[in-house]
């Protein structure tokens, strides 16, 4: 009886060890299992997570790419703004050589990137501005430039428009012979003047002229000269030096014949004279009338 009782006690431990085993073989293999998962889920986090990384890294270097291209295509030529626009571009590349190298976290590069972007993005409002106001200075200074080229042409009108009026005016101003007359005289015992034809009896030149009625010449003193032009070209006049020229027409001549007289704006009769000293040629004289420097009027009249 002690036999069986000692061999049955021993079954019973053997099956109570055998079920510790197998619960704590259970326990184990639960245990094992929920590590197994939950280094699973670990995995699949850390691959997801270097996945987002991958996928935040690619858009940051597609953005610095974007940046520099951008930073490329800004013009000004404001030196200033174009040095600064300078260091903020070296900025970004450098960004982009310690994004290639992994020498920063994401988030702080994405911060950085970040603050870049706001200052490119002022950068380009600034120089917008800048072009959009050069536009507009370059508008209203070729605005300018077509209305002063304007009033230039106005004013070289104008400019001709006066010189035309002068030029009328200064030939109003000139005096005119409404009537001239010239012939040679003998000169009679009784100091009598008579008209001759004959050269040999010449004694006199006579030219008479009335000057016309001018409102708009200066009155006052004024010289008048005569010019007797013999047929053979010749200047009749009593020296032929300095003393006996005066300037006409632009030029300066030799006068035959010179007198003063006071114009007070009314019709005035004039009568020069020149004395013959010899023998005079046949032919045709031409006798020339001036009042100052310009000729009023001219005549002529033939000796036999």
């Amino acid at each position: 009886m002690e036999i069986q009782d000692s061999a049955g006690k021993n079954s019973n431990l053997k099956q109570q060890i055998v079920f510790v085993v197998a619960v704590v073989s259970v326990i184990a293999n639960i245990i094992l299992a929920w590590m197994l998962t939950q280094k699973q889920t670990e995995y699949v986090t850390e691959v997801q997570r270097v996945e987002e990384l991958s996928g935040d890294k690619q858009q940051l270097e597609f953005e610095l790419k974007g940046m520099l291209a951008q930073y490329d295509s800004l013009q000004t030529n404001n030196d200033s703004i174009m040095e600064v626009l300078s260091s903020e571009r070296s900025r970004v590349e450098d960004l982009l050589k310690r994004l290639k190298n992994n020498d920063w976290t994401i988030s702080k590069l994405k911060k950085e990137t970040e603050t870049l972007r706001r200052i490119m993005k002022g950068f380009v409002q600034t120089i917008d501005s800048l072009n959009t106001a050069n536009l507009e200075l370059r508008a209203e200074n070729q605005q300018i430039r077509g209305e002063l080229g304007e009033e230039r042409t106005k004013a070289e009108m104008l400019n001709q428009e006066k010189q035309k009026l002068a030029d009328k005016v200064k030939i109003g101003e000139k005096l005119q012979a409404v009537y001239i007359e010239a012939y040679a005289q003998i000169v009679k015992s009784n100091t009598v003047h008579r008209k001759t034809e004959k050269a040999r009896r010449a004694e006199k030149i006579k030219c008479c002229f009335t000057l016309n009625t001018n409102e708009l010449t200066t009155n006052g003193q004024k010289n008048t000269y005569i010019r007797i032009i013999a047929p053979s070209g010749k200047v009749l006049t009593d020296k032929e030096d300095r003393s006996n020229m005066f300037e006409f027409d632009g030029v300066r001549g030799l006068y035959s014949a010179k007198k003063e007289i006071n114009y007070e704006g009314k019709s005035l009769d004039v009568c020069l004279y020149w004395d013959v000293t010899t023998e005079l040629e046949v032919g045709k004289y031409i006798v020339y009338a001036y009042c100052e420097n310009y000729e009023v009027g001219a005549t002529e009249f033939v000796l036999k």
